[in-house]
């Protein structure tokens, strides 16, 4: 199993031959019946359009299925707020008994210990689970892309660089990234010096370049979403599923994966030490691993790690991942550099807001 799963054989997400059977609840989750606060389960969600869509389809259901009560902490964007948890873990009680985990967040969790070990035994879900996605702390979920979103009537012809974000035509029309700054630092120097590394001076000086063109720096999708549909900008890095979202709302946009490459991340979703619940979480996790929840997740505009779960091409290119052509300019970040460095690059980043 692997730790930090790769983004190859994704050509095998185009089809699939048929659904997952369902599950009988195993005995792990009735054992949690007869333990102290049985029924409720405690879980991060996420702002905007994604938190909605883990209301609707991952979380409602699994409450109805299993007649108990799910208690949310919202999440400003999609990070756990780890430092926080490993105080909580080491005081004995994390607040939730499960965490998403951007991959430098699962090394960050493994170095410190704070995540279990999950038994392949324990989710039955992984049969139909593609290996490169399951961990020894959990399977990566939510397959997400990151390229260039634009207004396909304000911006012409369609981008094919991310140098598109400096062009003077577009002068106060451009947000960029703040939520995951690593990933603006490794989109500049992909940019204009063809590999993510290292993050230095000519990096930031790249930054000070599109000023002109900047309207704001977005520290949240849900932020950037708005931006969109108040038509305060015409073009900003993004994610797919969220532009899959405001293309369903009728605004003109599209996504787009720029020549020089693009990133594609998932989520480990893990269950922190001591937390209250952990056999009803890995009920959770078999789940929300299964055939109709990842259906659900293809259609919302995400790829799915699940191989059983089959495309329309509509669907494909949505997800983008489904196209191993396209995968092939997919760009490996190195995730321990991400969190070795991260607060090198905040301070670097904080100076040149200020400067």
């Amino acid at each position: 199993m692997k730790d930090q799963p790769g983004i190859s054989r994704r050509n095998a997400l185009k089809t699939a031959t048929a659904a997952a059977g369902a599950m009988a609840t195993p005995y792990f989750f009735v054992k949690a019946h007869a333990a102290s606060d049985p029924k409720v389960l405690r879980l991060y969600n996420f702002d905007g359009t994604l938190g909605d869509f883990y209301t609707e389809h991952w979380y409602n259901p699994f409450q109805e299925k299993f007649d108990l009560k799910l208690e949310f902490i919202r999440l400003k964007g999609s990070r756990v707020p780890l430092e926080k948890v490993q105080a909580q873990i080491g005081a004995g009680q994390p607040e939730t008994d499960l965490f998403p985990l951007h991959p430098d967040q699962l090394i960050f969790a493994k170095r410190n210990n704070l995540a279990m070990e999950i038994p392949r035994s324990a989710i039955p879900e992984y049969d139909n689970v593609y290996d490169e996605f399951i961990t020894d702390y959990g399977p990566c979920l939510v397959l997400w892309s990151y390229g260039l979103a634009y207004n396909t009537e304000a911006v012409s012809p369609a981008p094919t660089s991310w140098k598109a974000l400096w062009d003077p035509a577009y002068a106060g029309r451009v947000a960029l990234n703040e939520a995951l700054k690593d990933q603006t630092l490794q989109m500049v120097n992909l940019a204009f010096k063809g590999q993510l590394y290292p993050v230095d001076d000519a990096t930031f000086s790249h930054l000070t370049d599109i000023r002109p063109n900047l309207v704001a720096l977005w520290s949240s999708g849900a932020d950037a979403e708005q931006l969109f549909r108040n038509d305060e900008i015409v073009m900003t890095p993004f994610w797919n599923g969220r532009v899959t979202k405001l293309k369903s709302e009728g605004l003109p946009l599209e996504f787009v994966v720029p020549d020089e490459g693009f990133f594609v991340r998932c989520s480990v979703y893990g269950i922190p030490r001591n937390a209250r619940n952990p056999e009803v979480a890995m009920e959770w996790l078999n789940f929300v691993c299964g055939h109709d929840p990842q259906k659900r997740m293809v259609e919302f505009g995400y790829g799915t790690p699940n191989k059983m779960v089959e495309h329309t091409p509509e669907q494909a290119k949505a997800v983008i991942v489904a196209d191993p052509e396209v995968v092939k300019k997919a760009v490996a970040e190195d995730f321990t550099r991400i969190l070795d460095n991260n607060a090198a690059w905040t301070d670097m980043w904080n100076k040149w807001k200020a400067s």
